[in-house]
């Protein structure tokens, strides 16, 4: 463990009362928390360099959302599986985005895009195979009815356009 170096700052009112009343876990201190805040900054800059750590910073950005979801869920009975699908897919996606670097190679562009659409197709797949399952898999069971439609629509218009395009 490295050691620590006292550090004199000064930062405007404003700045200081927003740090002292930001509620991070474990620290309770102006002191405290300014090491938290680096630390989390830490982190997501360093996530930016694998995929792995961008997805850990991510979700436990989230875990406030996810928490909240949870005790709502406990406490109504209720569960989204639409909810759920996005807290698995969209950290990933962000992750991947967060974490890529593409610069001129044009092999790494389509391994990239290869991924994206992956995990977007797997959000996609998540979706739509709720739309087969029972209505008890969202808070508001008319909310995926009211969007399938426009995806079905789309489904089928690029189906019907890949089917008259020429083989190349």
């Amino acid at each position: 463990m490295s050691s620590s170096i006292p550090l004199s700052v000064r930062i405007p009112s404003d700045d200081f009362e927003w740090l002292t009343t930001l509620d991070l876990k474990g620290a309770a201190t102006p002191s405290d928390k300014l090491r938290a805040v680096i630390q989390r900054y830490r982190r997501e800059h360093e996530g930016a360099q694998s995929y792995e750590l961008a997805l850990d910073w991510l979700r436990d950005f989230v875990q406030p959302f996810a928490r909240d979801v949870a005790a709502y869920e406990h406490r109504s009975g209720e569960r989204s599986e639409i909810v759920a699908a996005m807290l698995e897919w969209v950290p990933q996606l962000m992750a991947l985005l967060a974490s890529e670097r593409i610069e001129d190679d044009a092999a790494r562009a389509r391994r990239v895009e290869e991924m994206l659409l992956q995990r977007g197709a797997a959000l996609l797949a998540a979706l739509l195979r709720l739309g087969v399952a029972p209505l008890e898999t969202a808070y508001d069971g008319t909310a995926l009815d009211r969007q399938l439609p426009r995806l079905a629509a789309l489904i089928e218009a690029m189906q019907t356009v890949r089917r008259a395009a020429p083989s190349a």
